[in-house]
């Protein structure tokens, strides 16, 4: 786990700062200085001595420290963080400037001043913020209300995003896993997903797409009933950060597409009401899901999932985040990677790789090698599809969002099974039957030409139109 440092604080009113123990004074060593006669508070270390002059802070030099300067007298003020910065020239010096509407906010000579008043500003946006959360979690738990039980819904393959915002909300409900389970069609494939699952000891259980119909009180975190093709219709609550793939009834409904991650939301809820229900594995699962549905945070972030990375970067297991992140392949998946990257070919900016058929336990090789392909010289949107036992799955990724990857595979697939996603990275899965009755598809090779023309009738104009220039 990242190390907080500490922070030391050179204020005539220290009482100002009290508020901020609970939050990012959470967990760090504070050093204040004292006026003649002061004494230091439980919550601080003591700092004497001539502001203005260097020695007086021979205590934190060698401390990874952040400074604070909050003085009325300006004049005083430009000087103490004139000592300060040279007595401590690596220390990050932030200097409130009280006369407001000066708008004197920027960086010099090594020191950042910021206005009060901006400051203030965004103090009130951020309890505006989780005044916002804390309504939306109690009406979250009010669509609940009097369910003895419930179940948390994720897509056929769910990855981290969706199994993070699963256990954060059922967090938020205050519930267990027996009586609101985290429940899937599918099965989770990806290596580090299973590791995900089985570092932080969590259940997912498989049921039938028929069978949802009996469940009750059915919560869809990371994705939305049109997805499970009419065997969902009336549910509690759906939780989503997809673009709306249809119509659906929801007791309660949060889908904010120009989020990056479901997680991010379900965050937000669970730390409405203070970060004390936020473990470290928790924060750790969370800030995974953040990082895989964003790329590290470099596709389809929006500041709010950028501020919440660096809320739960320094609360997370990073040693446990590296063990997931890192899970082994077996040699039979390495092989086939090999085989399947012989017979990868691009035209026109589209890359297309058909894997032919393979288990069922190995679809999550169409996403990883999906990704890989973009990396193929003259690239632009990358494809990868395999067929799993009765259903063909499909991958697209892009380098710029002008593809449109989930709009196109929706038009083009969606009628034989499901299909959507984001603007760079989207998934089709297509049912067999369905696509044999209006499609030539004799046999395996039958199939492949069949799943490749449509991809290029779907695809095709996105990859040959131009990325934009910067």
């Amino acid at each position: 786990m990242a190390v907080r440092g500490p922070v030391l604080l050179i204020s005539d009113q220290p009482a100002r700062f009290l508020a901020l123990r609970r939050s990012a004074l959470a967990g760090r060593r504070v050093h204040l200085w004292l006026t003649n006669g002061a004494s230091a508070p439980r919550w601080c270390v003591g700092l004497r001595g001539d502001p203005t002059v260097p020695a007086t802070y021979d205590a934190v030099r060698a401390r990874d420290v952040t400074v604070v300067v909050d003085l009325g007298d300006e004049e005083q003020a430009k000087r103490v963080a004139s000592a300060v910065h040279r007595q401590l020239p690596k220390a990050p010096v932030l200097v409130i400037d009280r006369v407001r509407g000066r708008r004197r906010t920027g960086v010099r000579g090594g020191i950042a001043w910021i206005d009060e008043g901006e400051l203030l500003a965004a103090a009130v946006e951020n309890v505006l913020e989780r005044v916002i959360a804390r309504r939306k979690a109690e009406r979250f738990r009010r669509a609940l209300r009097g369910a003895r039980s419930c179940a948390f819904l994720l897509q056929h393959d769910p990855d981290p995003d969706a199994i993070a915002s699963a256990l954060a909300l059922r967090t938020v409900l205050g519930a267990g896993a027996a009586e609101a389970p985290i429940m899937t069609c599918g099965r989770v494939t990806r290596p580090e997903n299973r590791r995900l699952i089985d570092e932080l000891g969590i259940r997912i259980e498989h049921i039938s797409a028929r069978s949802l119909e009996k469940h009750e009180n059915l919560i869809l975190v990371d994705v939305q009933p049109p997805y499970f093709d009419g065997h969902v219709s009336d549910v509690a609550a759906v939780i989503d950060h997809h673009p709306p793939s249809g119509t659906f009834r929801a007791r309660f409904k949060d889908v904010r597409p120009w989020y990056g991650a479901s997680a991010t939301i379900a965050a937000e809820y669970l730390l409405a009401d203070g970060d004390e229900p936020l473990t470290r594995e928790l924060a750790t699962a969370l800030l995974y899901g953040i990082i895989t549905d964003t790329k590290s945070l470099s596709r389809a972030a929006s500041d709010d999932d950028l501020e919440m990375f660096a809320y739960l970067f320094p609360r997370a297991d990073h040693s446990l985040l590296r063990r997931i992140q890192h899970p082994s392949y077996s040699a039979a998946t390495l092989r086939r990677f090999g085989l399947a990257l012989q017979h990868a070919h691009v035209a026109r900016g589209l890359a297309h790789v058909h894997l032919g058929r393979l288990p069922e336990d190995q679809e999550h090789i169409v996403a990883q090698l999906a990704e890989f392909c973009l990396g193929i010289e003259g690239a632009n949107i990358g494809v990868v599809s395999g067929v799993f036992h009765d259903r063909v799955v499909m991958s697209a990724r892009a380098l710029w969002p002008g593809a449109k990857l989930g709009d196109r595979l929706r038009d083009a697939f969606d009628r034989y099974g499901s299909a959507g996603g984001h603007a760079v990275m989207a998934k089709a899965v297509v049912r067999l039957v369905d696509w044999r009755r209006t499609h030539e598809a004799h046999g395996d090779r039958g199939l492949e030409m069949s799943i490749a023309r449509a991809i290029r009738r779907a695809l095709a104009p996105a990859s040959r139109a131009r990325r934009p220039r910067t």
